[in-house]
């Protein structure tokens, strides 16, 4: 049935983008895995490749900087997603849900509001086959599961050995936090609190303080972590170089995934592997 599912979603996406038929196989402008885990893994603006016959955005009207208008990717974050969701997938024996967006962001931008995310008709194809693998992936795990928890990656400049947390200061956490109480998102057995354990430099800090303006969770995380909407919690997480370079993609998915597993035991109802 994965499989199935899989097959079904990539034909309707290449539909979707009206890609014509070639003798190769045409490129796939999302990385979409099924998963059987409630994990959600997000990755909108690592990708590099180019959108044929759609021009790239202006920006017109809009202002520059983080929450505004950015073309530059986030490199290593496409890679460092799908690291991650082979780890979940080495640890547990099941793979996590995961979309993958491998177009670069100056033809659309999946983290924006929008009207502000594409400025043509391709560019909105491809943005809403990538939340229409989002919504099908939340819908599944709210389903089979009744909760769970997705992580939207990106990369920042500000601090190369930091990563920060993006909740909306707790609002896209609202169902953990009512269900286990602030100390899931702020205590040392959240997931930012068991990053920290692992030796990452992690903000806010301390955890119960303000998140940082501009990585405090953009409109996937509030979108998929509304809790009237989908019933599950969400996270951005905002990478400093140091964790999405190549040679320390492993390390960081390694200890990721640890503090999962541990996260997916207090508070989703999962077994640990074995």
């Amino acid at each position: 049935m994965p499989f199935v599912r899989r097959l079904l979603l990539t034909s309707w996406l290449l539909i979707t983008l009206a890609i014509p038929v070639l003798a190769q196989e045409p490129p796939q402008f999302l990385r979409i895995e099924v998963g059987e885990l409630p994990f959600v893994l997000s990755a909108p603006h690592g990708g590099k490749l180019d959108l044929p016959n759609v021009p790239e955005r202006t920006g017109a009207g809009l202002k520059d900087g983080p929450g505004g208008f950015v073309t530059s990717r986030d490199s290593g974050t496409e890679e460092l997603a799908i690291e991650v969701a082979a780890e979940i997938k080495r640890r547990y024996g099941k793979p996590a849900h995961l979309v993958v967006n491998r177009v670069h962001r100056k033809y659309c931008d999946p983290n924006r509001p929008e009207k502000e995310a594409y400025d043509s008709d391709g560019g909105k194809a491809h943005f809403e086959a990538y939340h229409a693998a989002m919504k099908a992936a939340c819908e599944e795990t709210q389903k089979t599961f009744q909760r769970g928890l997705v992580l939207d990656l990106h990369g920042q400049g500000t601090s190369a050995v930091t990563v920060y947390r993006g909740t909306q200061n707790g609002k896209t956490v609202t169902l953990l936090r009512e269900r286990f109480g602030d100390a899931a998102n702020t205590g040392p057995e959240s997931l930012f609190g068991l990053l920290k354990t692992h030796g990452w430099t992690v903000h806010p800090q301390p955890l119960g303080d303000k998140e940082q303006a501009g990585f405090n969770g953009g409109p996937i995380v509030r979108t998929y972590g509304d809790p009237q909407a989908y019933g599950l919690d969400a996270m951005q997480l905002e990478f400093g170089s140091n964790y999405r370079v190549a040679s320390a993609r492993k390390a960081t998915a390694k200890v990721l995934v640890d503090a999962l597993i541990v996260y997916g035991k207090n508070y989703l109802n999962l077994p640990e592997p074995k």
